[in-house]
């Protein structure tokens, strides 16, 4: 054979075989990062959290993907620990390349990773975290939650004006979203002329509420604001019930209202509760129910916390921002910024301040213990009552 001819059969070989299992960028998933408590002591949040963010993911890929390329969620488990939150951030940036992130975190988590994540310039999205520090300072982090202060704030209003309360009782859980929750109705009730008659921080781990509640009790309160997780809202609630404190006086608790433990925990007990939360169920927005339908048939559960719709509208905004902004991480940050109208969970349209913080409104849920479930009360749309911007001040 000529040596031209044995060249060009090389050639030709050579591009069949360089031709064939070769794969275009088009063909592969964009991936996506996740991590939270998937098991330990703070497994229940985490575990919803995905829940909702797999949900998201696969709705999106049914319905084709993004521009055909379909949509790939790798997860960490963070086990609810800040070291290790450092950790699998890093591996989601460095080993697995992802665009973009959500966390399904804690605010202690998420306060954590987020230097780290917004260091690298990978966008993120803070499902369910609530506590200033997440986002503040940290130039590509975004959350998708209220900040905790406007929580209280918003009970602080709700109390005082609305139902006319003048003596509070306030149990802090002592860490960044407990405290924000704290502060924030701290300020309220100062500024309505509302008079604060007890107040007490304990841990996060803290389960033992009687001494607490019998102190309370002798002192003739209106109203009981509580800041913790859904473990703390509910050995607090079972507690203060048994004892006689509720409900004569309204207990208000955060967002955490929604939260599994307290739907497992509060049992015949939590009549008449009122939360703050940012996402609810029982709505009658046709989107709302849509989600509810296909969470139902997708995991045989009627219970849907939060962190379960938040995490999934989470998903959502990350998805319409990769479509307006394209897979490059400074495009979907950019386009995460310049959301003005983003529908949520609720059926109501956000808009992102400037400070990568919702004008999320708050709903104000009741819990019915007949019907085990949260009803809701209102939605608070007022920009002075659900700005974020204002309690940046508090904070270094």
């Amino acid at each position: 054979m000529p040596a031209f001819a044995r060249c060009l059969g090389f050639s030709a070989s050579a591009l069949l075989l360089a031709v064939g299992p070769a794969r275009t960028l088009a063909d592969e998933p964009i991936k996506i990062g996740f991590f939270g408590p998937i098991t330990e002591r703070f497994a229940g949040l985490g575990l919803d959290a995905k829940k909702g963010a797999d949900l998201a993911i696969k709705q999106i890929n049914a319905a084709g993907g993004i521009n055909g390329r379909s949509i790939e969620l790798v997860v960490y488990d963070d086990r609810g620990n800040r070291t290790e939150a450092v950790a699998v951030a890093r591996k989601l940036i460095e080993q697995d390349k992802v665009v973009a992130i959500v966390s399904g975190s804690l605010s202690l988590t998420s306060i954590a990773a987020a230097p780290i994540i917004s260091e690298a310039k990978v966008p993120m999205i803070a499902a369910y975290s609530n506590a200033v520090g997440v986002v503040k300072g940290n130039d590509y982090v975004f959350r998708w939650a209220s900040v905790a202060d406007v929580q209280g704030w918003v009970m602080g209003h709700h109390a005082m004006k609305e139902r006319g309360y003048k003596r509070f009782a306030l149990l802090m859980q002592d860490e960044e979203y407990g405290r924000g929750i704290i502060n924030g109705a701290e300020k309220a009730l100062a500024k309505l002329g509302g008079e604060v008659v007890y107040k007490k921080a304990f841990p996060p781990s803290e389960r033992e509420f009687r001494a607490m509640m019998t102190e309370i009790k002798s002192l003739n309160v209106d109203a009981v604001m509580v800041s913790g997780l859904g473990p703390v809202l509910t050995a607090a609630g079972r507690q203060g019930y048994e004892l006689g404190v509720f409900p004569k006086a309204q207990l208000y608790v955060g967002c955490d209202l929604n939260e599994i433990d307290w739907y497992k925990g509060i049992g015949e007990y939590g009549d008449g509760t009122i939360g703050t939360l940012e996402f609810i169920t029982p709505t009658e927005h046709a989107f709302t129910k849509q989600f509810m339908a296909a969470f139902q048939t997708e995991y045989n559960e009627t219970i849907i916390t939060h962190e379960a719709g938040l995490a999934y509208d989470a998903v959502r905004l990350l998805i319409d921002a990769i479509k307006r902004g394209g897979v490059d991480r400074e495009g979907i940050r950019n386009a995460l910024a310049e959301t003005k109208s983003f529908m949520n969970l609720s059926g109501v349209n956000v808009a992102y301040t400037e400070l990568r913080e919702p004008m999320l409104p708050i709903a104000l849920g009741t819990w019915d213990k007949q019907l085990k479930e949260i009803k809701l009360l209102k939605f608070v749309e007022d920009k002075e009552l659900i700005d974020p911007r204002p309690w940046y001040q508090y904070y270094k």
